[in-house]
């Protein structure tokens, strides 16, 4: 039986290679589907380990409170999110902290260096809210917010551009003009705070950002105006009871009627991991449905140049027949034939796949994640595809009678 099979096997590939373009370009859809299938997994899985790890490092057990971008418009006197929110917030029973936040971007300017950075105007709980630390100096005062200070916190790829080699502690950078002494030096954490990231940003006192900076946060240009408020919940199995409390709180402070509607918005972090881990499944899908329509076009070929090399061949059908081979025989070979020309493509296909996960990984700074279920599944594809669109021309090639197979011309 396996010396059967084996002989099979050596007619299939001296049949292949007979014909070698054909073969290459019949192979051709099953190669661009596996590499599709391969790199969209890989691509799919960093992603989501990327997403997983960046909002882990911030915590999910974070809250947003926030004035909605599409805001009801049957509310009359909106408010906006302010100082007055933050301090109520502070004294709810399951909030650790609750931090101001305003972000904004500015010119730094050392001696001869010049570069634009993100900044945020917050207080002194974002490092408890974020779980941020300082590497060398401190963190500005309570009294230093209250006296608005010109002083700063610098993250610490920024310290690196501004400074290089030189200690950042007590050094006088200017922001619009006005000098601001750097006290502190975030250590590098590489998380982000909704769009804001710590290593190559700063932070200033909110209050300095908004006498003499002229930031304000929200819709208008009221200076009271937060972008947003960040709180974190004491015990993320709580979280739910703790937005109720921050919400009942907020409606307090902005004097919201019982059965009135809310005039600010609530988001908390896992329900962004979700969203974005949801994002990014859908997107991968629809990318390997593309995949997997370039290996179902690919079959397609193989199922076409099997019909035809079926023709070619009826007179070779013919005098095998003649000499002994049975219906399975002939079955057998054409079906071989039609799943060795795929698992080629499909081989092929994966070391493209792999090619394409590194050259992604190294030039979009995305680390992919190969796993050989990927390339198990790929290579399952491919055979499967050749045994399913091989199977009716092998099946037409072993209802030749030998009769008719040696007549044909």
């Amino acid at each position: 039986m396996i010396d059967s099979f084996l002989s099979v096997f050596k007619i299939s590939l001296k049949a292949i290679f007979a014909n070698k373009m054909r073969a290459a370009l019949t192979s051709l859809g099953i190669i661009i589907g596996v590499a599709a299938v391969i790199t969209v997994l890989a691509v799919g899985a960093a992603t989501k380990k990327s997403i997983s790890d960046r909002f882990s490092n911030m915590g999910t057990n974070i809250i947003f409170l926030r004035q909605p971008w599409d805001l009801d418009s049957s509310i009359s006197s909106p408010k906006d999110v302010t100082m007055d929110d933050v301090l109520a917030i502070r004294q709810i029973e399951g909030v650790s902290a609750a931090a101001p936040y305003i972000q904004t971007s500015f010119d730094v300017k050392y001696k001869n260096t010049s570069v634009s950075l993100s900044a945020l105007a917050t207080d002194t709980d974002i490092f408890k809210a974020y779980d941020w630390s300082i590497d060398k100096g401190r963190a500005f005062t309570e009294k230093e917010i209250s006296d608005y200070a010109q002083v700063m916190v610098i993250g610490a790829t920024s310290a690196q551009t501004i400074f290089g080699d030189v200690d950042p502690l007590g050094k006088t950078v200017v922001l619009n003009n006005i000098p601001f002494t750097v006290v502190g030096v975030t250590k590098k954490t590489g998380s982000s705070g909704f769009g804001f990231n710590i290593d190559e940003g700063l932070l200033i006192p909110y209050t300095t950002a908004k006498v003499k900076l002229n930031t304000s946060g929200g819709k208008n240009s009221n200076r009271r105006a937060l972008d947003r408020v960040v709180i974190r919940a004491a015990d993320f199995n709580k979280i739910e009871n703790t937005k109720v409390d921050v919400a009942n709180t907020v409606r307090n402070v902005h004097r919201i009627h019982p059965m009135g509607k809310d005039d600010f918005q609530l988001d908390d972090m896992a329900s962004f991991v979700e969203q974005a881990k949801s994002t990014g499944t859908t997107i991968s899908l629809f990318l390997g449905v593309i995949g997997i329509v370039s290996l179902v076009v690919g079959g397609i070929g193989v199922m076409n140049i099997m019909l035809v090399s079926v023709t070619e061949r009826t007179r070779e059908i013919g005098i095998r027949m003649a000499i002994g081979a049975t219906g399975w025989n002939i079955r057998l070979q054409f079906l071989v034939e039609a799943v060795t020309l795929s698992c080629m493509g499909g081989i092929v296909g994966i070391l493209l796949g792999v090619v394409f996960s590194m050259l992604v990984s190294k030039y979009m700074a995305l680390p992919t994640s190969l796993s050989i279920w990927s390339i198990l599944l790929s290579a399952g594809f491919s055979a499967a595809t050749g045994i399913f669109f091989g199977y009716y021309p092998a099946y037409k090639a072993s209802k030749l009678t030998p009769i008719d197979a040696l007549r044909y011309e």
